[in-house]
């Protein structure tokens, strides 16, 4: 049985994307017959002013010695370049997902950009046995350097036997961090005041407005119980390069307004019960919202290509012909 080592930086707050990947490939192998994800650690670091943090060496060497493949995570750390260069030298598999974002919407676009091309394109290049991509974008960024690229969607669980989701009509919902510029929360500001409920999941400042109702650091239950009675889910972000709360919407027939800028939509191509406004349009925003709240979703579809079993047999084919 292979061993698999999932290697993150330590996540910062309960909703990040890259913690919560790696987390959900754990669980989907567990009790697996050919293949076992080791526990997901978080390395001793040692912070720098140049790197912000590196990786202590000998916790991060023991745990890669154990693994037969490497799943390196993210692409804006230095540790990253030191999981690539242990791995190489014990002689490990390497796989790796940058969670990539394209270097203008960073919030420092000169500073990844540099950083990427001289601490980590080249050990990508030379080290890396296959790239597992997220969305068409960073999937033609990658191909332009490397030929082992595979396009794997993210997934959820889904409960079958869930009962129909009971909606409230002008129910609006916004998951993420309300203080993080690339989350858009300004859109919200945008609406008409009072036309509809707005339910805030996130930390961070909550807008001076009557009609907003902000949740901080609540259990998964009670998020879930949001998504069935929200009446849409907005995603007004400058970048996504998938997007989870999308996912859990539309599977709990929420339908969702996006920016054009959030790529899980390069999966939902013919499918009803979404909307794309143009970012920082604000009018546009105003009128998708208006013209996608309540509308019906095609969950079935949703739940067929984004359900794990069917993205766990192509993270099985891929470690299978390492």
């Amino acid at each position: 049985m292979k061993k698999i080592l999932q290697i993150r930086r330590t996540p910062t707050n309960k909703y990040g994307g890259i913690s919560n990947y790696c987390i959900a490939l754990y669980n989907m192998f567990q009790n697996d017959e050919d293949f076992t994800v080791l526990a997901i650690e978080d390395y001793p670091i040692v912070k720098s002013r140049l790197f912000h943090f590196y990786y202590k060496i000998r916790p991060l060497y023991k745990a890669i010695k154990k693994a037969d493949i490497v799943h390196i995570n993210g692409y804006t750390e230095i540790g990253n370049t030191q999981a690539f260069i242990i791995a190489k030298l014990l002689k490990k598999k390497i796989v790796y997902t940058a969670h990539w974002h394209p270097f203008n919407y960073l919030n420092n676009p000169k500073g990844g950009k540099c950083f990427f091309y001289i601490m980590l394109k080249p050990f990508i290049q030379r080290f890396a046995d296959a790239i597992v991509t997220i969305n068409n974008e960073d999937t033609a960024f990658f191909k332009s350097f490397c030929h082992k690229v595979y396009q794997i969607p993210h997934w959820q669980n889904f409960d079958e036997n869930s009962p129909s989701p009971r909606k409230k009509t002008n129910m609006l919902l916004f998951v993420g961090r309300l203080s993080d510029p690339v989350k858009g929360l300004e859109h919200i500001m945008h609406l008409p005041e009072g036309k509809y409920e707005i339910h805030l999941v996130g930390n961070g400042t909550k807008p001076n407005r009557t009609d907003c109702t902000q949740h901080c650091n609540i259990p998964q239950e009670e998020l879930e119980k949001l998504y069935k009675e929200a009446s849409l889910l907005v995603i007004p972000s400058r970048y996504e390069a998938f997007s989870y709360a999308a996912i859990e919407a539309l599977s709990n027939g929420t339908p969702v307004v996006m920016s054009e800028r959030v790529r899980i939509a390069d999966y939902l191509s013919g499918i009803s019960g979404y909307s794309i406004f143009k970012f920082k349009d604000y009018d546009d925003f105003n009128q998708k919202v208006e013209e996608t709240i309540g509308t019906s979703v095609d969950i079935q579809s949703v739940k067929n290509i984004f359900s794990a079993s069917s993205v766990k047999k192509k993270y099985k084919n891929l470690y299978s012909n390492l």
